[in-house]
């Protein structure tokens, strides 16, 4: 590449280049500004803090957007597959008595009659 072509890549790589604040960056993901600039802070989302104030490269956000996607192998979003269906295990058995130990105790203390 000649040094011109050069010059022309970077100039069109310059006027395309666009870069957001915290505030813009969070309208453009549609998220607040304090949860950007905590996933920012994580490493989650791109962006730099090259002084006090966050900045965020339109194209680093879009690749995060796009990330975000589901990939082609995942089941289509209105299909819910359940491969394992969990129970609980504090199943209420029916019969017997339905008092707590509470319940019974008041009773007795009380002098009614216990079911």
């Amino acid at each position: 590449m000649n040094s011109i072509t050069k010059k022309s890549t970077l100039l069109s790589a310059k006027k395309t280049m666009r870069t957001f604040n915290l505030i813009e960056a969070a309208a453009f993901l549609k998220m607040t500004p304090e949860g950007l600039r905590r996933k920012a802070a994580k490493g989650e989302i791109p962006g730099a803090k090259p002084g006090k104030c966050w900045c965020f490269y339109e194209g680093d956000l879009v690749e995060h957007m796009r990330s975000l996607y589901p990939s082609q192998a995942k089941a289509s979003w209105g299909v819910i597959e359940r491969r394992n269906i969990w129970r609980s295990t504090k199943e209420v058995i029916p019969g017997g008595s339905q008092l707590t130990t509470k319940e019974i105790a008041y009773k007795k203390a009380l002098g009614h009659p216990i079911k």
